[in-house]
């Protein structure tokens, strides 16, 4: 009976597979989280896991899907922790609705970046320019991870700039590149990723993480050049799953996730995708929420 029931267990994992699901498209670091730790997140539930895309609303239609699952363990969502703070809203609340399972990462930065052949150069140079004329801005929104540090450096150091959307950070470096924006806000990562493949190098003013990144030792951070700490924030992923998943189940998932750490080949392949792995518990997860919601505030006003 029990060799029956084993049989049994691994039949229903072949064919139902669990699936994590990404709220945003190919390329983009949410995507490259989940392909990064598939395979070992696979072997070590010896099930197979794969991973899939429901887009739309910024991520919440993905969260959504996940939060009206069977808390089965089955379905779980890979997200930025700092997206689904700034995707919630008193009517229809995200996080309540989700348990964290881990934190997959440590945080990236965000930068505000010009063309190399800017006549800005630094801080200061922004600073001038700015006040001379309302420079174009290319930036996803200030209700986005990345956008948001234009709403920080608007709101603290009293600016206005003339917002260009657009649906990505690549759209927002071809538009620096073609002289149609004068700035732009996008991952640091994107950054540093284009400055190593291009001739057209970007100019990296600021960045938004707490200290400056060791790629970038002479780049000042937002909150060191306000001489406010609060005003510091990266971007983290995590994985959650239905609030109300079984305790033991819920468990299995981040003891699976937390044996990855000494997963020498995928942190080979995590440096070579410039994607800081990190793993951690559901309370590290928490802690990132407590401090993301800070930032998000600040912002509101």
């Amino acid at each position: 009976m029990a060799a029956a029931g084993l049989v049994e267990r691994r039949s229903t994992a072949a064919t139902n597979p669990i699936r994590l699901i990404c709220g945003f498209g190919v390329g983009n670091p949410t995507d490259l989280c989940a392909q990064l730790i598939q395979h070992g997140f696979s072997a070590a539930l010896e099930e197979p896991v794969e991973f899939d895309y429901t887009l739309g609303q910024a991520g919440r239609r993905a969260a959504l899907e996940v939060i009206d699952a069977p808390p089965d363990g089955r379905l779980l969502l890979i997200a930025e922790i700092l997206n689904l703070v700034l995707q919630e809203t008193p009517a229809e609340p995200l996080l309540s609705r989700l348990q964290p399972i881990a934190k997959i990462t440590r945080g990236f930065s965000t930068a505000l970046v010009v063309n190399e052949l800017s006549d800005v150069r630094d801080w200061p140079g922004l600073l001038a320019a700015a006040r001379a004329s309302r420079l174009k801005a290319a930036t996803m929104g200030a209700d986005t991870t990345i956008g948001l540090l234009l709403a920080l450096v608007e709101r603290r150091m009293k600016l206005s700039f003339e917002p260009i959307e657009v649906a990505g950070t690549n759209a927002a470096v071809d538009l620096l590149l073609t002289r149609r924006a004068d700035i732009a806000v996008v991952d640091t990562r994107t950054a540093l990723l284009h400055n190593a493949r291009s001739r057209a190098k970007l100019r990296v003013l600021a960045t938004s993480g707490a200290a400056r990144s060791p790629q970038l030792p002479k780049v000042p951070t937002l909150a060191e050049l306000t001489g406010d700490r609060k005003l510091a924030y990266t971007i983290s992923f995590g994985l959650f799953a239905p609030f109300a998943t079984p305790s033991p189940m819920a468990s299995r998932l981040t003891d699976a996730l937390l044996g990855l750490r000494h997963d020498k080949s995928l942190q080979t392949q995590a440096r070579l995708a410039d994607i800081p792995l990190q793993f951690d518990g559901p309370a590290a997860v928490l802690e990132t929420v407590v401090r993301d919601r800070r930032v998000a505030a600040d912002v509101a006003g």
